[in-house]
């Protein structure tokens, strides 16, 4: 009998924590689709059925636990037909706030704009915010709202162009839409300054530990713990040793960094932005 008891309460703790990843993974989904929602143009990728057939379950069980996060207010619901969900943080963060978690139409969505649209918008005087860089302004935007603390960005573009501007505004942006605290720190390192000198940069990036070098008598913290939770502008990324590129990258691939003179290697997940820039395209980064 206590057998019999000891399977049923496994059984039942196996179903829980399966329903639980299941919810987990139609979350993390819709908070990566959400950035993509266009209540004018709606894709049928935030119908139900089209989520159940891309994890391959039942609609009714999709349904099922996507009614369950609308009803937490973690997604919202439009009931049309096909009936559409997304997630409502992200889709606040990139548009505007949003009163409900459910929805008769598309149209009761759209009715609540006006009022978002009397926020500032800190890229207006941008020259081409609304014709040829209006596309680079979205694709910021994209980027900086993407879930998990936005995506690396590389801006490229001639001398005087306005790349550090735009970066500028990007950061009073994250500031206003709670992206980053008001603390957040902003960091540039011109990389021009270290292009021949690969060991400095990593210093400089990364930190080194005390006796790294002769004259290191204290351990420092590089320019990616200074920036933590906040912007990191690595300006004439271009001018690099192609050893400096590869420290680099090694960054951007695995997210570790490893202070100078330090054997064992470190995982830093607190640095939620890298904004690289260079001058020009043909540039070897």
């Amino acid at each position: 009998m206590k057998k019999e008891i000891y399977f049923s309460e496994k059984l039942r703790y196996d179903k829980g924590r399966r329903d639980h990843m299941l919810k987990e993974k139609l979350l993390d989904y819709l908070k990566n689709q959400t950035s993509f929602f266009n209540p004018k143009n709606v894709s049928d990728i935030f119908s139900a059925s089209d989520i159940a057939e891309k994890f391959s379950i039942k609609r009714n069980t999709a349904s099922h636990y996507l009614n369950q996060l609308a009803d937490e207010g973690i997604l919202v619901k439009v009931n049309t037909r096909p009936v559409y969900f997304f997630h409502k943080k992200t889709f606040e963060l990139q548009n505007y706030p949003l009163a409900n978690s459910f929805y008769q139409n598309l149209l009761e969505i759209e009715k609540e704009k006006p009022i978002f649209d009397k926020k500032i918008d800190f890229f207006q005087n941008v020259i081409g915010n609304r014709g040829s860089l209006a596309q680079t302004i979205e694709q910021l935007k994209m980027a900086a709202l993407y879930p998990n603390g936005g995506l690396p960005l590389l801006l490229t573009g001639e001398s005087g162009t306005g790349k550090s501007y735009l970066v500028q505004l990007l950061y009073q942006f994250c500031l206003a839409n709670d992206l980053l605290t008001s603390e957040a720190p902003f960091i540039t390192v011109n990389c021009a300054q270290y292009a021949d000198n690969p060991e400095l940069l990593t210093s400089h990036l990364f930190g080194h530990v005390k006796g790294a070098f002769t004259g290191a008598d204290t351990e420092k913290i590089g320019a990616f713990e200074a920036a933590a939770d906040g912007f990191l502008f690595l300006d004439e990324v271009h001018r690099l040793s192609a050893e400096g590129q590869e420290k680099l990258f090694t960054f951007l691939d695995q997210g570790i960094i490893y202070k100078m003179g330090k054997v064992i290697i470190q995982s830093l997940l607190i640095v939620d932005w890298l904004l690289p820039q260079q001058k020009r395209s043909t540039a070897h980064f």
